[in-house]
């Protein structure tokens, strides 16, 4: 009787086996297609001589992606992201007149001491004599300085080439492979993308992504005294002596926090906004910056401005920060070793922002420039709210406020806030 039983459990068992090889055999056999669509962007080289030469050789370069912004005197120094540096005389606010633009790969950020513009160059940091904007020189060049500016596939880089271009190229295979990689068919590309995924039968479609001048909230380089500091990588500052303006050389660099994203100077001290907080550092001596308190919250991209009562500080969430804050966050610097919040206020998607005397300004995303009487931090009393197609950074002085936006700079008068009256907008229509 037992063994009656155990045969037919023998037999039960080696039955489902044989059902189950089958299967999995046949569904070997029938593979499902998959559809990948990616984009391919090959650089385009030029050697650093024909870049430098060429840095005067497009006057009119069109505004397509404002970035960041410095004004010193009656020039405005405008970043177009990646691509230079416009240069505008505002003599006249209501008419700004573009005298050149610096073509400059890799560009984001700049700063000018006398004669002499400093500007990042994807990885390297330059100085460049504008004496003569229309006719400029690269005067010094400090190679690899910017230790966070790489590229996705540096074996194909030669550091006596420059990338001055991508070239795309839409790319669509079909392959049975479960996990497709373009591999030496994307070699050089800059990055790779998958921009649609199918599969036959059912279609499941998904997307996936591959990413003494005034400088506004969002840079991350600064000029103080004989010294220039700037964000070498998201964890250290570096330190450039400019005392000869026009040959900078690095004195040394120095850990300074965590994800560190822009830099503001204030009264011989500097407000560093990162991801997670704000550190304070005393410049009293500039080669060896003693750090004061921090403020921590939670992760965003986060600029910062002070008067030196108070540390406004912005959160906005998503980009590269992550988070779900969006909102401002008042600090007490009275202690400068013992920061403490004061008030937090919603925000829509807040960056760039600037304070002259009780007013605050605050670039919002689609909410525009929020404009705040801020003379009581526990009860900001909003002015108004100009409408700017997603403003980004604003400089505020002299009842002249300027902002940059996704399509331009655009510049209001300010002076009687009751009604703010917009003088001109620098954009693509200007060019």
């Amino acid at each position: 009787m037992i063994l009656k039983t155990t045969s037919r459990l023998l037999m039960a068992f080696t039955a489902t086996a044989l059902f189950l090889t089958f299967t999995g055999c046949l569904k070997d056999s029938v593979k499902q297609t998959r559809t990948y669509t990616y984009t391919m962007l090959t650089p385009v080289y030029k050697t650093r001589a024909e870049v430098y030469s060429a840095m005067n050789s497009n006057p009119a370069e069109k505004i397509t992606s404002a970035g960041k912004i410095y004004i010193k005197g009656n020039f405005i120094y405008l970043n177009e992201v990646d691509k230079g540096i416009h240069v505008i005389d505002n003599s006249n606010p209501s008419n700004p007149a573009q005298v050149a633009f610096l073509d400059i790969p890799g560009n984001r950020d700049m700063a000018v001491k006398g004669n002499i513009l400093y500007a990042d160059m994807y990885s390297d940091l330059l100085a460049i004599d504008i004496t003569n904007p229309k006719q400029t020189t690269v005067t010094k060049e400090i190679k690899n300085f910017f230790q966070y500016r790489y590229y996705q596939n540096p074996t194909v880089i030669d550091n006596s080439l420059v990338v001055v271009d991508w070239i795309r190229k839409d790319t669509t295979i079909t392959t049975t492979e479960t996990n497709y990689f373009p591999g030496v068919d994307c070699f050089g590309c800059k990055y790779f993308e998958t921009t649609a995924y199918t599969q036959s039968g059912n279609v499941l479609a998904s997307a996936a992504a591959s990413g003494k001048g005034l400088a506004g909230s969002m840079a991350s380089l600064v000029l103080m005294n004989d010294y220039l500091y700037a964000i070498r990588e998201p964890h250290s500052i570096g330190i450039v002596n400019i005392e000869n303006a026009a040959a900078p050389s690095l004195d040394t660099t120095f850990s300074a926090g965590f994800d560190l994203e822009t830099i503001y100077p204030f009264e011989n001290k500097l407000f560093l906004g990162s991801m997670t907080g704000m550190y304070m550092y005393d410049l009293s001596n500039p080669l060896v910056p003693a750090k004061l308190g921090e403020f921590s919250h939670g992760r965003a991209c986060d600029p910062v401005v002070t008067d030196g009562s108070f540390a406004y500080v912005t959160l906005h969430a998503g980009a590269s920060c992550g988070g779900t804050a969006n909102e401002l966050n008042i600090v007490d610097i009275e202690d400068l070793m013992n920061p403490v919040l004061v008030k937090t206020y919603d925000l829509t998607k807040p960056t760039g922002l600037c304070k002259d005397g009780d007013l605050l300004f605050i670039c919002d995303g689609t909410s525009g420039v929020r404009l705040y009487d801020a003379s009581d931090v526990s009860d900001l009393k909003q002015l108004k709210q100009i409408e700017v197609n997603e403003s980004y950074d604003v400089i505020a002085a002299n009842g002249l406020a300027l902002v940059v936006a996704k399509d331009g700079l655009y510049q209001y008068d300010y002076s009687n806030t009751g009604n703010i009256r917009l003088l001109s907008v620098y954009s693509i229509s200007n060019n």
